[in-house]
């Protein structure tokens, strides 16, 4: 009797899991709902497919978890981890989380200062023992604490890292924060707590904390004290991991030398991962929110990772090593993740029980994986990048091409862009130090959008003899250099 109790138990068990999972209906749907980022009036509404999207973008990988109600209800992993090879992405094939790093690591802090008396508050060099951060004018009379750490109200400096090929001189952490490696020396430069600044030096900081606080490295407390509790068993923040991680690729869809950047800074951006174990992890997060019994962190320090610093700045959108967006049915926690070659999304509506994770292998994944969401988004009815609807006009072929040539960057005098008119009455433009592209739809005199990605093109003239002058994507600078 015993054991067909067990049975049924089971049985009902598998028909709960088989009743949370999306239909084979519904998956089709979504797979072949993709929408590009600029939708133009007048033109025929189209949907494409993943696969095809991938293999227009030069994208080799992408993988996804979904998670309802507290399960994982549908992973599936699409194309290849070694293309050479012809080695596909499965759901255990690893990737660089890249900045979701720091969602992992925020939960370790938080369960570090619990078990060791910290007080998050208090100026961080009071637990430092191997470096401290240097003090100036600007920590006279505010200090950086673990909190401002966390949330990036640190002042600090820093903000991202580039990686280092296998081949190169890598620093370890401590070479990282006195700027041997490829980033700056971290230092203040803002009277902490007055403003929000993205740091991911200061996330090196915290992985100094960590070591000098538990007298373990990096690597092995979070492996010990996070991953293995919390059952993400395709996870790790060896910078070398063994097997089952994936190859990355740059825009022209070619494998990084030695396969991907190595990051000493793990705290930041150093985590291998799939979107099964981040799924995982997002569940983790959400029953220390409730108060679930035996949840990893105690409700009153979980629900301080989802309070928004109001820092100018942006400190609006960033807790406690947690991004947060929206409001009522469609807030949520999660992050995004850029590393060399790999680029991510992680978001859990805490009001829905529902969760997206999206890993691609990629320069160019943010396109497909985009649009990927874009369609998990409609299939939920989510608020997640929803596209844009533009008019397009039509501008003469002799005054697209007055727009064509070779463009310098205006800061990078070695970074060079080529600008073309194309086949579809609009421009194309590639960057010829990565080989990212843009296809460029003709708004108005001078004026472009790109209808994958969404970036724009402003282009003007400063008088009758002066050079053509592009602003890119709000921010970079361009100048023709040659028709």
């Amino acid at each position: 009797m015993k054991t067909l109790a067990l049975a049924l138990l089971s049985l009902a068990t598998f028909v709960c899991h088989a009743q949370q999972a999306l239909s084979e209906r519904d998956i089709h749907k979504i797979e072949n709902g993709l929408v590009p980022r600029v939708l133009v009036r007048g033109e025929t509404a189209k949907t494409y497919n993943v696969l095809d999207r991938m293999k227009l973008f030069n994208v080799p990988g992408m993988s996804i978890a979904v998670i309802k109600d507290g399960k994982l209800v549908w992973q599936k992993a699409y194309g290849f981890a070694d293309v050479a090879n012809h080695v596909p992405v499965d759901i255990h094939t690893k990737f660089q989380s890249a900045s979701i790093s720091k969602s992992v690591t925020a939960v370790a802090v938080l369960k570090l200062a619990l078990v060791k008396g910290l007080d998050l508050d208090r100026n961080v060099n009071d637990y430092l023992r191997s470096w401290k951060i240097p003090d100036n004018a600007f920590t006279q009379s505010e200090k950086v604490s673990i909190r401002r750490l966390l949330n990036h109200t640190a002042g600090l400096n820093v903000d991202g890292f580039p990686g280092y090929d296998k081949t190169e001189k890598i620093p370890d952490a401590i070479g990282v924060l006195n700027g041997e490696g490829k980033s700056p020396k971290l230092v203040v430069e803002a009277i902490p707590g007055t403003r929000y600044s993205y740091s991911g030096g200061g996330y090196v900081v915290l992985q100094k904390l960590v070591e000098d606080v538990s007298g373990e490295s990096f690597e092995r407390y979070m492996q010990d004290e996070v991953l293995t509790p919390l059952k993400m068993s395709d996870s790790s923040f060896d910078p070398y991991p063994g097997t089952h991680m994936s190859l990355a690729y740059n825009f022209r869809g070619e494998a990084y030398a030695g396969g991907w950047h190595v990051y000493p800074e793990l705290a930041p951006a150093g985590l291998w991962t799939t979107p099964g174990d981040l799924a995982t992890f997002c569940l983790a997060v959400q029953n220390s929110l409730r108060g679930v019994e035996g949840s990893y962190l105690p409700k009153a320090m979980a629900e301080q990772m989802r309070i928004a610093s109001m820092k100018p700045g942006g400190g609006d959108e960033y807790g406690l090593g947690l991004e947060l967006q929206g409001k009522g049915i469609h807030a949520l926690f999660g992050h995004g993740g850029s590393n060399a070659g790999f680029k991510n999304e992680m978001f859990y509506f805490f009001n829905q029980d529902l969760g997206l994770v999206l890993m691609t292998n990629s320069d160019n994944g943010r396109l497909p994986r985009n649009e990927m969401i874009r369609a998990l988004s409609d299939h939920y009815r989510l608020d997640l990048f929803a596209p844009t609807t533009v008019t397009a006009v039509h501008l003469s072929k002799a005054t697209l091409a007055s727009y064509a040539g070779k463009y310098q960057h205006a800061e990078e005098k070695n970074h060079y862009f080529t600008v073309s008119v194309d086949a579809h009455d609009g421009l194309a433009m590639e960057d010829l130090t990565d080989g990212k592209k843009n296809v460029f739809i003709p708004l108005g005199m001078g004026k472009f959008v790109d209808r994958y990605s969404g970036e724009e093109a402003v282009f003007s003239v400063d008088d009758a003899s002066g050079p053509t002058r592009m602003l890119y994507a709000g921010e970079d600078r361009l100048i023709k250099v040659s028709e």
